[in-house]
């Protein structure tokens, strides 16, 4: 499903790719909406070097994002994780911060975390959310929907390393396993792909992110992510683009039928379904054009 953006998509694609000449676009409250729903709106302010107090709160949210990234990656020193969805090839401010967790320092990042401050809000069976006042961090064995594995999280940090993310040394994945990662975050979990997604899988997708995708069975998702990028550099789409309801069971259809742990997971459903937030959690997820 294609959803309004009155060409705004083709602009900042070109913009941020130095196509279209910044002096030639105003940042009308159209085009920051456009922005904000695409996961980019720091690049597109540095990009049009725009100093306001939008900017300002970004980079004052961003700064903060580094700040509890550092803390974190000092706690979680020696234990096998890797941050995820952090690192990308654009500037953008994470809603949250994602960390994969072996399944043997679950219990011991947690305890980590804790004594930095952070409160433990809910448990599912493969992820811990915890938060400390506006800051959320998840800590994933495997990254879920539902509580349904639909990516192996502990074959997933087989492919981590030490990067540096803003002066920082942190553990996080390669960067073809990020590309590979946001096709799978968008069209397993939030139904949205965004200009965020399209840039990561853009200039991060290798062969050896499809060599990934094989492992994990995630080559549908990756597939379709560059089927739309190469619609959106021929401009003949706008983003965030919605998943339709039936492409969406289609590849969660296959995701069952390929996929032995996202099978093995799929009965906790039940228990998703079976109280309100869960079924209002899923609702969302079909029903929302933005995250």
């Amino acid at each position: 499903m294609m959803l309004p953006g009155k060409g705004f998509t083709r602009i900042i694609v070109e913009l941020i790719e130095g196509r279209r000449k910044s002096s030639n676009v105003s940042l009308s409250p159209s085009l920051v909406e456009h922005a904000i729903r695409n996961k980019i709106l720091l690049q597109l302010l540095r990009t049009l070097d725009i100093n306001d107090s939008l900017r300002e709160k970004q980079e004052k949210n961003y700064a903060t994002i580094i700040e509890e990234v550092e803390r974190i990656s000092h706690a979680l020193k020696g234990l096998s994780y890797a941050f995820f969805k952090l690192t990308k090839p654009i500037s953008y401010v994470p809603a949250d911060i994602d960390v994969l967790v072996g399944h043997e320092h679950v219990h011991e990042a947690t305890k980590r975390l804790m004594s930095l401050g952070y409160k433990v809000v809910s448990k599912g069976s493969y992820c811990i959310t915890l938060e400390k006042s506006s800051t959320i961090v998840d800590l994933y064995q495997h990254p879920t929907i539902g509580d349904i594995a639909y990516m192996d999280g502990q074959a997933l940090l087989q492919h981590s390393k030490p990067t540096e993310f803003n002066d920082i040394e942190i553990n996080s994945l390669e960067e073809y396993a990020e590309a590979l990662v946001s096709a799978s975050h968008a069209f397993y979990k939030e139904l949205i792909y965004t200009l965020n997604d399209f840039f990561t899988i853009k200039k991060w997708a290798t062969k050896k992110s499809h060599d990934l995708a094989e492992l994990l069975n995630c080559k549908p998702a990756l597939n379709f992510a560059l089927r739309l990028n190469s619609m959106i550099e021929k401009g003949l789409l706008e983003t965030p683009y919605k998943l339709s309801l039936p492409i969406w069971l289609a590849l969660m259809l296959h995701k069952l039928y390929s996929d032995s742990l996202t099978r093995a997971t799929s009965p906790r459903i039940l228990h998703v379904l079976s109280n309100p937030r869960g079924r209002g959690l899923i609702l969302s997820k079909i029903t929302r054009t933005q995250y």
